[in-house]
């Protein structure tokens, strides 16, 4: 509950984070997606690269067409949308994956708590007979687990978990405990990475596209 309260502005922010919130004017509605709102695929493979060395990112509380609301990532430079499958994203280590299972899982998904921000374990499965990459997605408890990683991003961070990258992981889609759960998707990422995705956009930085 300490990310989601954080990024929702009802506690203070983790010791060594930016001491800021995600505002509430960033989660009015929009009636749909239109694509001048998302950053375009440029070539340009170090876009989302900062200056101090972390993404130049932040996760912004959006409502999408269906009328869930979602956790989205947003450019700083220019406000646009980045989309969930960019392939730069691995590149400043952004791990986004919707996850795959959740109707095979569905007491856990009920369960947990998988409401957007909230923080959620990765778990190795090497044994799983389907995967040996296998990487589920549990609450922050451990004891509900709601789905796995995509096949692509698992083998992404089976090679970070098992050489002991730290990794910390959000919810960006679901529900909270106790409500039924359709959908989860996940953000993986270092602690600081994490932290400043979640931080608050400053006040210099252009509005998010979908707001104007």
């Amino acid at each position: 509950m300490g990310v989601l309260k954080r990024l929702f502005g009802l506690a203070p922010a983790r010791s060594g984070s930016d001491d800021s919130r995600v505002t509430e004017a960033e989660s009015k509605p929009v009636a749909q997606v239109h694509p001048s709102w998302y950053v375009p695929t440029d070539g340009d493979k170090s876009r989302f690269e900062g200056a101090d060395g972390l993404p130049s990112l932040r996760l912004i509380p959006y409502r999408d067409s269906g009328g869930e609301e979602v956790l989205r990532l947003c450019e700083d430079a220019t406000g646009l949308l980045v989309s969930p499958t960019d392939r730069r994203l691995p590149a400043v280590g952004v791990y986004v994956s919707q996850l795959r299972g959740e109707a095979y899982h569905q007491a856990g998904c009920r369960a947990g708590d998988f409401a957007p921000g909230a923080p959620v374990r990765l778990v190795r499965e090497p044994d799983n007979p389907h995967d040996r990459y296998a990487v589920a997605v549990h609450d922050a408890t451990g004891e509900h687990r709601a789905a796995y990683v995509n096949k692509q991003k698992a083998r992404m961070l089976t090679k970070l978990l098992d050489a002991g990258e730290p990794l910390d992981a959000i919810s960006i889609r679901g529900t909270a405990g106790g409500a039924p759960c359709g959908q989860v998707a996940i953000i993986a990422a270092r602690p600081a990475v994490i932290d400043r995705l979640l931080s608050q956009r400053p006040d210099h930085l252009p509005v998010p596209a979908h707001l104007r």
